[in-house]
């Protein structure tokens, strides 16, 4: 399986330059649920407005500052549905202002910015990856547009440094235009060059570790289009004023540009690194962006972030996964250098299937889901009977014969870090280590892409 499918994946579905057991059911289950049912709640819609059912974490959350919701694998109608829902009752019912996403730190903010003057789906495409393009995710961005025009609007973000959309290069281009035309076009030009040459690498070589050849190209990719990236960036430090003068609906609109035209360089650098190290590479600087919004963007708001579980978890180096057949450390993650800072103001939310269908990262083919094995997390939390249950672990400070799962190593399906569909029993940890909640689905199906 090519390495880091899953990074190339998030974004190449959407290039239009094209240049990535046992069966145990949740009710046998509940039969013998051997107690785990004490200190797991139900969850009963993943659509609902009446909130009673969710309820539950007004305690548990009222305190905190970010609130991460991950997911296992990225291509689930129920994992969007019930992450529009969760983003609304934190908007709502617990003051959260900020939805920031695995994509564009740019295109998110520039999507923001734009989106009176934008429908739902344009802002949906532009500002965040495709493997989230679906009718369950248009319903967040609808409720996002929708209180644009209210006194208390939910804020789009991003705090990838990954290239999300065209529409973000557009806008620059545009915006230097203005002070310099000749720099505003090549700048788009390199750009779409950048991006083209970039994937043309990745494409032939598959991001494979095992390619001298392919970090040798993507070398020459990085020598050839660092010079003309850093070239803009000093123009736009040295026409400051006259930028910031040509855009005055945000003061950060030079910042952000000077920040994702760097983070531009450091996308075509991580392509030269095996697996684990682009893991951690990109993860360093999606947390440091995570900080520089809630410091400079957004000080004094709370925040949700959306994101894989891997990018999410606390203690992501403690995880174990298996990589074509082997275990092996997972990396450090986002979530891990986050906590480390944000500590009992954070709450780690992961969601998990137990069966049903889904469909793969690039091609987007259906795949089925069987029921997960006895003794997996999965198959433990379906032993309450819920159809969708929830777990709270952070109030547990010590084991007992109930939450006894919680403080020792179990199995739970992944993708991990190379594979195209969801593997059962493919990542170990300890939960607690990892998330303050969790959430299993009994049954998912694939994301509804007409729409």
């Amino acid at each position: 399986m090519q390495a880091v499918q899953r990074l190339k994946g998030l974004i190449a579905l959407g290039m239009a330059f094209t240049l990535i057991l046992s069966p145990f059911n949740a009710s046998a289950a509940a039969q013998k649920n051997d107690g785990v049912k004490e200190n797991i709640r139900e969850i009963t819609s993943t659509t609902s407005s009446n909130y009673k059912d969710l309820e539950f974490l007004k305690p548990i959350l009222k305190d905190k500052t970010v609130v991460s919701l991950g997911e296992n694998f990225h291509r689930v109608a129920e994992y969007s549905s019930m992450k529009t829902r969760l983003i609304k009752y934190l908007h709502e019912e617990l003051g959260y202002d900020v939805i920031a996403f695995e994509s564009g730190l740019g295109d998110a903010f520039m999507t923001n910015e734009n989106a009176r003057n934008l429908t739902p789906k344009e802002m949906m495409q532009h500002s965040i990856f495709p493997i989230w393009h679906s009718k369950e995710t248009l319903n967040l961005f609808e409720y996002i547009k929708k209180q644009q025009g209210t006194n208390n609007p939910l804020h789009l973000a991003g705090y990838d440094m990954q290239f999300t959309s065209g529409y973000l290069t557009q806008f620059i281009a545009g915006w230097i235009a203005k002070v310099d035309k000749e720099q505003g076009q090549q700048y788009f030009n390199f750009e779409m060059q950048a991006m083209t040459d970039l994937y043309k690498v990745l494409n032939e070589y598959g991001m494979d570790d095992g390619h001298p050849e392919a970090k040798a190209a993507v070398k020459k990719v990085k020598e050839t289009y660092e010079p003309k990236y850093n070239a803009l960036i000093q123009f736009i430090q040295d026409h400051k004023k006259e930028l910031a003068a040509a855009y005055p609906a945000n003061p950060h609109m030079v910042d952000i540009a000077i920040k994702t035209l760097g983070d531009r360089v450091k996308f075509i650098e991580m392509g030269m690194y095996n697996t684990k190290e682009s893991y951690e590479f990109r993860d360093r600087i999606m947390a440091d962006n995570v900080e520089w919004l809630m410091k400079v963007m957004y000080p004094g708001k709370k925040v949700i972030l959306w994101a894989h579980n891997d990018h999410l978890a606390k203690n992501t180096s403690k995880i174990q996964t298996k990589e074509q057949g082997k275990w092996i450390g997972s990396f450090t993650s986002m979530g891990e250098l986050l906590h480390k800072k944000l500590k009992d103001k954070a709450y780690v939310v992961g969601l998990y299937m137990n069966s049903g269908r889904a469909s793969t990262i690039t091609t987007q083919k259906l795949f089925d889901i069987k029921p997960m094995p006895k003794g997996s997390l999965e198959e433990l939390m379906m032993r309450s009977g819920y159809k969708i249950a929830f777990a709270d672990l952070s109030k547990h400070k010590s084991p007992k014969q109930s939450n006894s799962w919680m403080f020792k190593p179990i199995n739970a399906a992944e993708d991990g870090m190379t594979s195209e569909i969801i593997e059962p029993m493919s990542m170990r940890f300890v939960p607690r280590e990892q998330f303050d909640g969790i959430i299993v689905f009994d049954k998912v199906k694939e994301p509804t892409t007409k729409y």
